[in-house]
């Protein structure tokens, strides 16, 4: 971002070089950066797990409310509250409402470790529902509904199907199959063990091989060590929902005695002799 701005400051005329690199409407340096962006996520998603999260109604249903009809409405009631007499700034709040980002949410959600796989299911699905929505829904926001409401006489979004299809393609759908080919062949060459487990450090030993420090070494002791926290960022598939372990019978009038074993928690013990 700070080279980006720097460039922007510092060489006249950037801006307009760049806005001229396109291929049918298409712009090469923005395709470019989103593919950089978007690779790397989407090379680690479990392409074979795609199915639980389309089997799952409720999100995908609450993905496109929240989508397509809180967020239009929410944009445009912004619109014309903070901005009423700034007709071309109010009309590009409406739209940036109405067009769904790609590569940031599943930046996003990599960076929280969340679920990849479904994270990829929603965008694709709301890229797709886009391609669809984005004409209509513009016109209702941007021409329909201010006349119904007396705010002025509307305007118009002359925006081809076909345009907004091609940048759906060529944002999303060239990413995705960069990281599905490469997540199909590598785990055929290395399987999925090797491709999911980190790069290793120097010296050649991994992130689980690398000895312990100085400080966390632990005494010799009966009783086991606490395992310690995973040292490695996000799990290979992205944080998953836990569930309450089931309760066994007299597990809470028990505790740990040496060696791991189990005694009763109580009054009457067992005295050892001498």
């Amino acid at each position: 971002m700070a080279l980006g701005l720097g460039l922007g400051r510092l060489v006249p005329g950037m801006d307009g070089a760049l806005a001229r690199i396109e291929v049918g409407g298409v712009s090469l340096p923005i395709a470019l950066g989103l593919l950089v962006m978007m690779y790397p996520v989407l090379a680690k998603v479990r392409y074979d797990r795609l199915g639980t999260v389309t089997g799952d109604r409720r999100l995908m249903a609450s993905s496109l409310v929240v989508n397509w009809i809180a967020g239009p409405a929410v944009m445009f009631a912004l619109a014309w509250i903070f901005l009423p007499d700034l007709p071309e700034y109010r009309t590009g709040l409406i739209v940036v409402g109405l067009a769904r980002c790609i590569a940031m949410v599943i930046i996003w959600n990599d960076l929280a470790c969340g679920d990849r796989e479904a994270a990829a299911v929603l965008v694709a699905l709301n890229s797709v529902f886009q391609v669809v929505a984005f004409g209509l829904l513009g016109w209702f926001y941007l021409d329909l509904l201010p006349r119904w409401l007396g705010l002025g006489d509307g305007q118009g979004l002359d925006v081809p199907v076909a345009h907004i299809a091609l940048n759906v393609v060529v944002f999303l759908g060239v990413p995705l199959l960069a990281g599905f080919l490469t997540r199909r062949i590598g785990e055929r060459r290395l399987g999925r063990r090797a491709y999911e487990t980190a790069p290793p450090g120097p010296g050649g030993a991994g992130p689980a091989d690398r000895p312990e420090p100085a400080l966390l070494r632990q005494r010799p002791s009966a009783r086991p060590p606490r395992a310690l926290p995973p040292r490695t960022g996000c799990p290979p598939g992205g944080h998953e929902v836990l569930r309450p372990r089931p309760h066994l019978p007299g597990h809470d009038r028990l505790r740990a005695g040496p060696l791991g074993r189990r005694r009763p928690r109580g009054r009457h013990r067992v005295r050892r002799p001498g």
